[in-house]
């Protein structure tokens, strides 16, 4: 029997032997450099949003802070804009003047006097002392008024000489001879140890 002869140094019939491929250490480093790649790209992408977020909020918080001042000086200025009727001292204590018209004499001599209502409120701690005597006026021209004396015959619902204790008020009338323009009215502290309390007449 006799076999098939092949060339010498030749190929065999069945094609070329298959080619070689890359190395199994080839193929890991490449997989593990591409790994690195996205694990660095993911870093890069993640403080990218970390500091557009931190930008916004700055921004945010500026607004915020910028709204709320405007919103305190607006309502400054609101609470700012209308005179109170009453002057409240730093004790506590509150009172209101108003102009109440003219009033005669009892003694029927024919003096005219100028009548002011006068009401006092003792919200501070401690009681206070009310009197006729305390008061001073002060007229439209700069004309200071302080002698209870020469108004004493005024027909008026004088202010009388109380104690007012925390919460309680009280109320009366004060003159001033003549037909004048009363523009304030100060209570002063009886030994003279406080600053009055001065209230405009409406």
């Amino acid at each position: 029997m006799s076999y098939p002869q092949y060339p010498t140094g030749g190929q065999p019939p069945y094609g070329p032997p298959p080619k070689k491929g890359m190395s199994t250490g080839a193929k890991i480093g490449i997989g593990c450099g591409g790994c690195l790649v996205i694990v660095i790209l993911g870093f890069v992408v993640l403080a990218v949003i970390g500091a557009l977020a931190s930008g916004s909020d700055d921004r945010g918080s500026t607004s915020s802070t910028s709204s709320s001042d405007s919103s305190s000086e607006e309502t400054a200025e609101e609470s700012g804009g209308e005179d109170a009727p009453a002057a409240e001292s730093e004790s506590g204590v509150t009172m209101t003047a108003t102009g109440a018209g003219t009033a005669e004499d009892i003694t029927g001599d024919g003096t005219v006097y100028t009548a002011i209502d006068i009401e006092v409120v003792n919200d501070s701690d401690e009681p206070i002392d009310v009197n006729p005597i305390n008061f001073t006026a002060v007229l439209a021209d700069g004309t200071v008024v302080s002698d209870w004396a020469d108004s004493i015959f005024a027909d008026i619902d004088q202010i009388d000489a109380v104690t007012l204790q925390p919460g309680q008020r009280t109320s009366g009338q004060i003159a001033v001879v003549g037909e004048v323009d009363v523009a304030t009215v100060e209570m002063n502290d009886l030994l003279g140890m406080g600053d009055p309390i001065v209230a405009d007449v409406q």
